[in-house]
Parts: structure tokens; sequence; C-alpha cells
């Protein structure tokens, strides 16, 4: 169980970390939310690597809906494992506690995140078709950097 609770903690920290680059909350010049990695420092950092991959057009558009599109589901997700508190707490106030209820948490949790799976992997292997070897190489020797190493974000 410690196992799954970590898992959830570590997939909640990704959603989170992930959010605060859409600028979620906040408006950008036109005065329309921003969305994805359009808007703030998540645009920057995906344009940095579409500079640095030296992408087409074609193959630009094709990235930037499969990050939208992971970005939009693990959002969805967030907001399941948020509604978790409050069938826990209701579990919890009883004179027993309702393992039935958790477990139901828990079975949900289970979809959710088999659902957030399969669509990472939809949206790697759309993010892969569309990119040359070459773009491949770049791509796989940046990710096994992270994101502080030299030559990708905002310190170059």
């Amino acid at each position: 169980m410690f196992g799954f609770l970590f898992g959830t903690a570590c997939l909640l920290g990704l959603t989170a970390t992930f959010a605060r680059g859409r600028g979620e909350g906040h408006h950008c010049h036109g005065g329309h939310r921003g969305r994805g990695f359009r808007s703030g420092r998540g645009r920057f950092v995906l344009n940095r690597l579409l500079d640095r991959l030296d992408t087409t057009p074609g193959q630009e558009k094709v990235i930037r809906e499969a990050v939208d599109a992971l970005l939009d589901d693990t959002q969805h997700a967030r907001g399941e494992f948020q509604a978790t508190r409050l069938e826990v707490a209701q579990a919890i106030r009883g004179e027993t506690l309702d393992r039935g209820a958790i477990d139901g948490v828990f079975e949900r949790h289970d979809q959710v995140i088999d659902r957030v799976r399969q669509n990472a992997l939809d949206s790697f292997a759309k993010v892969h078709e569309t990119l040359d070897p070459r773009q491949r190489k770049i791509l796989a020797e940046l990710i096994e950097a992270g994101p502080f190493a030299r030559g990708f974000g905002p310190f170059r």
C-alpha cells in the first residue's frame, strides 16, 4: 500500500509541476487564459526545446498537440485525486472504517493512472514518429541530462 501512496504522490507532484507552467489562473496578453505550453515559463521551455531540435512547423504542431494532450490528461487526473480527500474523510468519519469506500477510491486511482499511462505512451509515440533520428538522439540526450543541464531551458 505504501508503494501505491508513494506513486500517487509522485503523480500529483508531476501534475502540479506541469500545471505551474500552464499559466493557470493568469491572464496573458489579449485577456484570455493561457493554455498548455503556449504561455509563460512552459512556453519558453518548449520553444527552446523545439529550437534545439530544429523542428519544422509540421513537427512543432504535432509536438505541441502531444504535450497539450498529456497536460490536459494529467490535469484531469489531478482533479480526480483531489476528490479523494472528501471520500477518505467520509470513510474515516464513521464509527468503523469504511474499507469498501477506500477500496473504491484505490480502484478509481488505478483506472486514472492506467489512462494517464496509456495517453503518455500515445503522446510519446507521436513525438517519436514525427522526429528524425538526429532529433530523437538530441531529445534523448536532453531528457537524460535533466532540465537544468547546460543547453536546455533557461540555463544555456
